[in-house]
């Protein structure tokens, strides 16, 4: 599948690769220069492939209260929410962000590869519209965005996890790089005017980039950090489940016993960590690694990783297996850049 940006893309010498099903920009220049930009000024990233479906009705927020972690209920227009969607064992169907449009409608984005899983889960509790094909989905991301975006939109006065609805478009002040940042929701045609404006002023950023600075951020992949096997809580996510409602699958994932917990590692070596990479205390494995990457930012490998609870300890020296080979690593916390 291609995004309306493809040819753009292509114009634009981007290398693709498939992500989800999608063909998607891996980097135009370097994975290293844009990071850097991102952090440094201010990037603009496709995020098209993320799935965009509404809900809504009388009985909408009832609904989704009941079928995410958080307290949708404590939302009001122009609120947006992380949350998680859970099934009856207590494991996690997607991570999402919710934005309430009004009391009666929402707009939930979804992860790419989720995309037709979550509207069949949601469609059996509530009438859901995929809306993904006929919208575009933008991300100005990094320390300029709010200045660079002002030229086509008033943002100055949007907060962090809050949006705006100009002419039927969506800013909301929301991402996944760790840094201040919008996203950008429009029609197609829209969407394809205001990249080429903003490709004037910010640097065209690829996925590679982006899953750089999300593990730099310490936020979770799905199918890596979380998924329906691996409870919120595993993933150190407790802040976004709201056990003082019911929701689905509370019981069982209240009774599930916690012996591993997400966490952060940095190697002390040079080298790269990589999904399933095992950590070792001494000839003992304790963990492993679920995602992992090196890190312009940093100048150093950086993995996030599932460890047991026993030896969750900042600051503890262990080895992480690369390849057969033993690398010096520090256990500690993340994010591993701070905004």
């Amino acid at each position: 599948m291609k995004t309306p940006l493809y040819e753009l893309h292509r114009q634009l010498k981007a290398k693709m690769f498939e992500f989800a099903g999608w063909q998607m920009p891996l980097y135009y220049s370097s994975i290293k220069e844009e990071v850097k930009a991102v952090r440094d000024e201010c990037g603009i990233f496709d995020v098209s492939h993320m799935g965009r479906i509404l809900m809504k009705g009388p009985s909408a927020l009832e609904t989704l209260d009941y079928l995410t972690t958080n307290h949708v209920k404590k939302l009001s227009p122009g609120k947006v929410q992380y949350s998680m969607i859970t099934n009856h064992q207590g494991g996690v169907v997607d991570d999402i962000t919710l934005y309430m449009l009004d009391q009666e409608s929402f707009m939930l984005c979804i992860n790419a590869a989720n995309r037709k899983k979550v509207i069949n889960w949601l469609s059996k509790y509530h009438h859901v519209e995929d809306i993904s094909d006929s919208t575009l989905q933008l991300a100005l991301q990094g320390k300029k965005s709010a200045d660079v975006l002002s030229a086509l939109f008033p943002v100055g006065e949007i907060k962090r996890y809050n949006f705006k609805v100009f002419d039927g478009i969506i800013v909301s002040r929301t991402g996944y790089t760790g840094e201040d940042g919008f996203e950008i929701y429009a029609s197609i045609k829209e969407g394809l005017e205001i990249f080429k404006e903003l490709i004037k002023y910010a640097k065209p950023c690829g996925l590679g980039a982006r899953d750089v600075l999300r593990i730099e951020a310490g936020l979770p992949l799905y199918g890596h950090e979380i998924s329906e096997d691996i409870t919120p809580f595993e993933a150190n996510l407790d802040r976004f489940v709201c056990t003082d409602k019911d929701f689905l699958g509370k019981s069982a994932m209240l009774k599930r016993e916690i012996h591993r917990k997400l966490f952060g590692l940095e190697l002390l070596q040079r080298g790269v960590p990589r999904e399933d990479y095992r950590i070792y205390l001494s000839d003992m494995e304790i963990g492993r690694v679920s995602s992992g990457t090196y890190s312009p930012t940093l100048d150093k490998g950086i993995a996030l990783c599932f460890v047991d609870i026993s030896f969750r300890k900042e600051g503890l020296e262990v080895e992480l297996d690369v390849r057969g080979k033993r690398l010096k690593a520090l256990l500690r916390n993340y994010p591993f850049v701070h905004r």
